[in-house]
Order: C-alpha cells, then structure tokens, then sequence
C-alpha cells in the first residue's frame, strides 16, 4: 500500500473518531477548522511530499495525525 493512502486513512478515521467523540461522548461542538485538523495535516502531507528530510515520512506524519487528533480531545475533555 502507499503511504499517501496509509496517511490519508489515518487522517479520515480520526477526523470521523473526531465526529463521534465529540457528538456522543462530549457533547460538544467543535468548529468546522478543529474538526478538519486531521485532513490538513494531510493536506500539508501531500505538499511536503518531494522535501528531502529525514522526518518526512509516512510515519511521522501518521503520528502527528494521532497526536493532533489526542491533543484535541484532551483539551475538549478537561
């Protein structure tokens, strides 16, 4: 598989864990650019593609999808 479809997998399963969290769990509601965090970072993903950098991996930005998605959560949460 390649890695712009893991990343973007990713990104879709959190934006919708977003949705469902948010709705079922918390009971709030997000705006529209805290709930599409995880397809811009995707967005950014896609751009950043041909930049030669060590960290510039599927894995990385996997990572910081998840992170970001936690992130979000938590400050909702608390």
């Amino acid at each position: 598989m390649r890695d712009e479809v893991k990343v973007s997998i990713v990104a879709a399963i959190c934006t919708f864990g977003l949705a469902v969290i948010f709705k079922n769990v918390l009971h709030e509601e997000l705006n529209f650019i805290t709930m599409i965090s995880p397809v811009i970072l995707f967005l950014v993903y896609t751009w950043s593609r041909d930049v030669k950098s060590r960290f510039n991996t599927a894995t990385v930005w996997i990572g910081a999808i998840v992170i970001v998605t936690i992130a979000i959560i938590a400050l909702y949460a608390f």
